[in-house]
């Protein structure tokens, strides 16, 4: 088995141990990340692996997730005693009345309740549907600021959700995470009838169980033959991804029914609802928590050959 890189990705080396993997051998990737030519900030970078074995190729891919923050170790306990505190009440913002395509904004408020400026260093979020402005600014001691959240929903989402990450030079709270959710009013006959939800793991055990007994749900497992045979969800069928012909595949398969749509991680999945979308199917749920947000909710696998 031979492991190479596909994309460069700048400050991020990775060795593969050992390079050529014999049967009944155990390898491992060493992720070295080096940020000081990052800014302050929340970084999420996907890598791809070239994996050939035997007269095969195939690619893999995981996510590189970080926060880039300053370094408070050195301070001593006075400076520690003197130091900028961030004051923010929201952990979850929830935006009702939305409509697709309308652009909205938020004004989200924080006070520095310590003894010097607080610097926000950056607030960010992966999801490009969301902007902020301004991304950087001060708040001098006892005062408030604020930043503006903008959405604009694509045509077709009834829901949004994403993770804002505000980097800051309080030691004691330098990152701070919270979750923005939008609901989206859809107009009666609109797209509504031919979109993607995108699910958490409770939602769609819940699809699964109202579903049961019913071939109008396929759940749709988009990984390879080999994590699919690892287990999967039960009643799963199985079309990997990676298959040159996975679009020719599935638009052989009833755009009418119900799509319960997973992968391992979220990000083959993400592109595989893409690609249906695109072809014509009507009612699509992503799962994009993945097999790894599955087993996090303590839940079963099924062996399929079973």
């Amino acid at each position: 088995m031979y492991i190479s890189l596909v994309n460069d990705l700048d400050g991020v080396e990775i060795e593969i141990e050992p390079d050529i993997l014999y049967p009944g051998k155990y390898g491992g990737l060493v992720v070295h990340f080096n940020s000081e030519n990052r800014e302050y900030g929340k970084i999420s970078d996907e890598v791809i692996l070239n994996i050939k074995f035997a007269d095969k190729q195939k690619q893999g891919e995981f996510i590189i997730n970080a926060n880039i923050k300053e370094d408070f170790s050195l301070l001593t306990p006075e400076e520690l005693a003197n130091v900028p505190k961030i004051a923010f009440k929201n952990k979850t913002l929830i935006i009702k009345g939305l409509n697709p395509e309308e652009l909205r904004t938020e004004v989200i408020e924080i006070e520095n309740i310590g003894t010097r400026d607080l610097y926000i260093r950056n607030i960010q979020t992966l999801d490009e549907r969301f902007s902020i402005d301004p991304v950087k600014f001060i708040v001098k001691p006892g005062k408030k600021s604020s930043f503006n959240i903008n959405v604009t929903p694509d045509t077709g989402m009834s829901k949004l959700k994403s993770i804002i990450t505000i980097i800051s030079n309080d030691p004691k709270q330098s990152v701070i995470s919270f979750t923005i959710i939008g609901k989206v009013d859809l107009p009666e006959g609109s797209s509504s009838k031919n979109m993607t939800n995108n699910i958490q793991v409770e939602k769609a055990t819940n699809i699964v169980k109202s579903f049961k007994g019913n071939d109008e749900l396929v759940i749709l497992d988009i990984r390879t033959a080999e994590e699919y045979n690892n287990g999967c969800i039960e009643d799963a069928v199985n079309i990997d991804f990676n298959n040159s012909d996975f679009r020719k595949i599935i638009k052989f398969m009833d755009k009418q029914k119900t799509y319960l749509v997973y992968c391992q991680s979220g990000i083959r999945s993400k592109k595989a609802v893409e690609i249906m979308s695109e072809i014509g199917f009507k009612k699509i749920y992503h799962m994009y928590e993945g097999v790894e947000g599955w087993k996090a909710s303590r839940l079963e696998l099924t062996d399929p050959n079973k």
